[in-house]
């Protein structure tokens, strides 16, 4: 595939279990994925890349705050990019988290995360400027990686 039709995706995941989780699903809408266990991490691998088509972070990453993450700058080199931000926290500060993005929280199924790929996606294609958030949540869990 060449450069410029390859569609690429991060995963900011300190968890790795559920970052290949999340990574598969996004892999089955055909993106090629990197894992990052930090936004620093998950920063160096987009400037890797000409552009990032899909960013899902877990907010905050091991160890860092949402102030100054990655989710802000990424949106500056890739306005239609899709957002999933991914919290355990129901009273996490979204202070740095783009309006257009998808939450989700922790602990999500499967099928959840499709369907917020879904929508990140749509939000994207339809409306890409429009400042909406979506707020998912769940009270079933399924193991990420089934069901989609």
């Amino acid at each position: 595939m060449a450069e410029s039709s390859t569609r690429y995706a991060v995963v900011i995941e300190s968890h790795h279990t559920l970052a290949e989780g999340i990574a598969e699903c996004l892999r089955q809408r055909g993106y090629v994925v990197g894992i990052a266990g930090t936004h620093a991490a998950g920063a160096a691998w987009a400037a890797s890349r000409s552009k990032v088509d899909f960013l899902v972070a877990s907010v905050p990453a091991a160890g860092e705050s949402t102030d100054g993450a990655y989710l802000a700058d990424a949106r500056t080199g890739n306005p239609a990019i899709g957002f999933i931000v991914v919290t355990s926290d129901n009273d996490e500060r979204m202070a740095n988290v783009p309006r257009h993005a998808v939450i989700i929280r922790k602990p999500f199924s499967a099928l959840e995360l499709a369907d917020a790929i879904d929508r990140a996606t749509t939000m994207v294609e339809l409306a890409p400027m429009a400042g909406i958030t979506l707020v998912i949540s769940s009270r079933e869990t399924l193991p990420v990686g089934t069901d989609h």
